[in-house]
Parts: C-alpha cells; structure tokens; sequence
C-alpha cells in the first residue's frame, strides 16, 4: 500500500509540473467544446466523476476507469444544449492485451450561424462544429488503475478549418472495495491556431455506503480560477438510479444538476437536467449496452 501511495504522490506531483508548463491566463484557449461533460450520469453528479468513471466514457473522464470495465461496453450520447448547439458523443471499451482500449468521438455543431460582413451587413448563412476523436488504453496493477487516451481535435468555423493533437493521463487507487482515489489530466496537446487547449487538472474521491456513492471532485482549469465538484447517486433496487449534484464558481447559471438512471439487464439509459440560468435548460440522454 505504501508503494501505491507513494506512485499516487507522484503522479499528482507530475500533473502539477505539467499545469505549470502548459499554463496561460484566461480565455487563451480554443476548442472549448472539450469542457462540456459527456456522459449523462456524470452530468447529473456534477461532473463530480474522477474517482467514479468506470464505463466507457472514461476516455473523456480518466482513461484509468476504462480498467474496470469487465465486459464490452458501447454507450453513446445527445446533449441538447442552448441556442441551438447540441452535442453527441459515442464510446466504446472492451478487454483487451491485458488490459481495456476504448475508442470514442465527441461532436459539437452551432446550427446556421448568420453571417455580417465588415459593414455589418447580413451576407449567407454559414456553418460552425468541432470533432473529437480519441482512443485510450487503461491497465491494473493490483489496486493501481493507468490509463491514457490520445487523439486529435477538428474546429471548422465556414471553410476555415484547423487541427491539433492531444491525450489525457489518467490514475486511479482502490484503497478498497468502497473508497477510491483518482488524479487526471485533460486535454494535454498542441495548440490549436495561437491558442493553447484547454488542460484542466483534476483529483478527486469517491466513495460507497450501501446503495449510495458519494463523490467530490477538485479542479484547475488553465484558463480559470479553481472549481469543486459534489455529487451523489442512490440506486433504488439496482434498477433506478437518481442523482444530484453541484458545481461551484460556474458564470453561468446555479451550478446544481440532477438526473435518473435505469438499468434492465445489459442496457442502460441515462438522463441529466443541466440548468444554465437564463439561457435555458439542458438535457443530455445517454444510452449503453454491454456485451
């Protein structure tokens, strides 16, 4: 145990380097579509999910949950967010050499955007989306859960395109069957265009009392203050599932979240409501069979 531990320090200790590189101040980066969670059971917990992910959105999450997954797993995603953006996002996980390879796409689109030109004047119509496409693999040793995942990001805004590479590292320690620890480091790439992607360090705790598992979530983006993240779900029969949770320091919108769960056999559904103030209301609708 007090090698795993002291693997664990070491892992947070590099993560915190690696913050202070990549560092900028705020809105230096692009394709901040990465920020917005997938997965709606995550959603509806606060994005409170370091320590919790163990399906196949993990690639998104901590690519060292996809080391749990025991089975095939195939999920995917729609995000009905504000002002005519949505969001769809489709993940798979399956054993594999020892280990857990996922592969996953996350797709972001705004819809008909109206164009002005340097007058101001109403010209066509034109379009803008951005494209994630990732794969990962996650290993175990013992009660030491790595994994990484490493892809590329696409934003086209009309017909300007750009291109970067980028992965995220990823640890987990089972301090037991009910208590675990994780750590990881989002979007760790090149720059997209003049700007940086947004990285964002994150650790965070879960843990499991009877039908319920609690979880709480520190995080730093690159270009914004500190955030926390609570969440927590209560299975009702192994069936249903309901969930709540909360954000701090968000601009928009209260910060609370909430959702339900359904589990029947292999197949799952997943919903979670997201309100963003005066914006609207969000929903995210996610669905996944194992096999």
């Amino acid at each position: 145990m007090r090698k795993i531990l002291i693997g664990v320090g070491a892992g947070i200790l590099v993560l915190a380097l690696v913050g202070t590189i990549y560092a900028g101040g705020p809105g230096t980066t692009a394709a901040n579509f990465l920020k917005i969670g997938v997965g709606a059971r995550a959603a509806a917990m606060g994005e409170a999910f370091t320590a919790v992910t163990d399906d196949s959105t993990s690639l998104y999450w901590n690519p060292a949950g996809l080391a749990r997954l025991e089975k095939g797993e195939l999920s995917a995603m729609y995000n009905m967010w504000f002002e005519g953006i949505s969001q769809g996002y489709v993940s798979l996980g399956f054993p594999l050499l020892g280990g857990t390879v996922g592969m996953g796409a996350n797709y972001v689109t705004m819809g008909d955007l109206e164009g002005r030109d340097e007058a101001g004047n109403p010209t066509e119509p034109f379009q803008a989306s951005d494209l994630h496409l990732c794969a990962g693999f996650a290993g175990r040793l013992g009660r030491l859960l790595l994994g990484l995942s490493g892809g590329m990001v696409r934003s086209s805004i009309a017909d300007d395109t750009q291109s970067a590479f980028l992965g995220t590292l990823g640890g987990l320690v089972e301090i037991s069957e009910d208590f675990s620890v994780g750590v990881a480091a989002q979007n760790l790439g090149t720059k997209l265009g003049e700007d940086s992607l947004p990285l964002i360090l994150k650790a965070g705790l879960a843990l499991k009392l009877g039908f319920l598992n609690l979880a709480a979530d520190i995080a730093k983006p690159q270009d914004a203050d500190l955030y926390y993240c609570a969440g927590v779900e209560g299975w009702i029969g192994e069936v249903l599932a309901l969930r709540a949770g909360y954000k701090t320091n968000q601009d928009i919108g209260p910060g609370w979240t909430a959702g339900l769960g359904l589990k029947m056999g292999r197949f799952g559904l997943d919903y979670a409501y997201v309100p963003y103030g005066d914006l609207g209301i969000t929903h995210r609708i996610s669905v996944g069979t194992s096999f």
